[in-house]
């Protein structure tokens, strides 16, 4: 089984425990893996394109929440203006509805998360993770039924990440040449 989906088992494990076990540690991790297992849906997605089976892992640390989620909401905002003009049904508005389903769910899940992970001033509801764990089991879904779209493809693409992720060689501080000051006899703005 693939990471991803390790993780939204995961998830839905820990939704599953007794109402009695589910204290909010365990509401905040499951929503919180939840996400995870999209972002990590989108991330194996996209680096199976890459025909060099040994560097899909060192692409994959390319990719960063920050960019993945601008491109999750510059493409829901541009699906969202192609439904209000009311598209006939067709494969390509079909596409567009599983894509926008894609985009929209990380956005919500990657906010989600950080409010489960970060926000510990309020409880979070089981409510909240119920959410969490349909809305993106529904992305997996969708995903699976567009991922070889060019659409699907040029959206992952679109995450990619271009910070420089590669690992820091140390190189010791250079030294700096000694500062030496002038006495102020020399100094001409002291005379």
């Amino acid at each position: 089984m693939a990471f991803h989906n390790d993780l939204l088992a995961l998830a839905q494990d820990i939704a599953d425990l007794p109402s009695l076990e589910r204290r909010q540690v365990n509401i905040r991790r499951a929503i919180s893996t939840a996400y995870y297992a999209l972002f990590h849906l989108l991330i194996s997605e996209a680096t199976l394109n890459w025909a060099r089976v040994e560097l899909r892992p060192v692409l994959a640390r390319f990719f960063d929440h920050g960019p993945m989620y601008a491109a999750a909401i510059n493409k829901e905002s541009d699906l969202n203006a192609y439904f209000k003009s009311n598209p006939a049904e067709s494969p390509e508005r079909n596409i567009a509805d599983h894509l926008r389903t894609v985009a929209q769910t990380f956005v919500q899940a990657q906010q989600r998360r950080i409010d489960a992970d970060y926000n510990l001033t309020k409880d979070i509801d089981e409510t909240d993770m119920f959410t969490q764990l349909e809305t993106v089991a529904a992305a997996f879904k969708s995903w699976n039924l567009i991922r070889g779209e060019a659409s699907a493809q040029a959206f992952l693409l679109s995450m990619l990440s271009t910070k420089d992720r590669r690992e820091k060689k140390f190189a010791p501080p250079k030294r700096r040449k000694p500062h030496t000051k002038r006495p102020i006899a020399d100094n001409p703005q002291m005379t």
